[in-house]
């Protein structure tokens, strides 16, 4: 597929992870995906590290730096918006809280990457809004080793899928091709991410926002996880007509998905 260069409005963009040991996830995640890393400086506490797949950026990760001790390890999604300031004073409008003010992102290079704040909805996920200068997002999605989906696990669709409308300015509706309820969140023509309701039968799950990477083989990627040290929270299944797919744990505890779409070539 070629490279990624600009992401509509309303788009999710990009995620990155929140590690307590950079080199664990580095090791975990390129042998995971086979993906190459370099380590940007952020701050003399920081560095980011970007991976690519395929010589693109995919994903990034960072190692907790102070004051973040008390946040577990986890993936965050990043939606690219048109205007950062407007979008963040309607997630407060809506009934939503700002836990980061909007504020340039600029790695100690001195290049101002982009805009960002970070907003919580009213049951509590956590989403990061992306206003691009120099970096747009991920340049490669929808393919095996990359970023294919995002989904916001949540206690009340119904009111997670007003607030989101609202703020991002996108359509959402139920999916008539799933045999569950289910959200799409869709970008004009394009389903850009999902809604789901947290099952009871999930456990002490906190409202979050997903990510899905892509795979060609659900089951051996499975069992690599488990090989660098990972865990298994939904083992491989299908969803008819359309994926497999399976929830894992790196190994620090971040959640993550993996997705084989039915769709891809074999």
């Amino acid at each position: 597929m070629p490279e990624t260069t600009t992401f509509a409005p309303g788009a999710p963009s990009w995620a990155d992870l929140l590690s307590h040991n950079g080199p664990a996830a580095k090791d975990f995640y390129t042998g995971l995906f086979g993906w190459e890393f370099d380590d940007h400086p952020v701050s003399e506490n920081m560095v980011y590290t970007m991976y690519t797949h395929r010589g693109i950026p995919a994903c990034a990760s960072a190692e907790a730096g102070p004051g973040q001790d008390n946040l577990p390890p986890h993936w965050s999604v990043y939606v690219t918006v048109a205007d950062l300031e407007a979008a963040t004073e309607r997630a407060r409008a809506a009934g939503g809280a700002v836990i980061m003010e909007p504020c340039d992102v600029a790695p100690m290079e001195g290049v101002t990457v982009g805009r960002m704040s970070v907003i919580q909805d009213k049951e509590g996920a956590v989403l990061r809004l992306w206003y691009p200068v120099a970096h747009a997002g991920a340049g490669v999605m929808g393919e095996p080793g990359a970023l294919t989906w995002f989904e916001l696990a949540t206690t009340d669709p119904e009111s997670a899928s007003a607030f989101y409308t609202e703020v991002l300015q996108v359509e959402a509706g139920p999916d008539p091709d799933t045999p569950f309820p289910y959200t799409l969140i869709k970008v004009g023509d394009n389903p850009a991410a999902g809604i789901i309701r947290i099952g009871e039968d999930w456990g002490p799950v906190p409202p979050n926002w997903g990510v899905y990477f892509g795979v060609n083989d659900v089951d051996a990627t499975v069992a690599r996880a488990q090989e660098l040290g990972g865990s298994v929270v939904v083992e491989p299944a299908d969803i008819a007509d359309f994926a497999r797919f399976s929830v894992l744990r790196d190994a620090e505890g971040a959640v993550f998905s993996v997705i084989r779409l039915n769709q891809w070539p074999a």
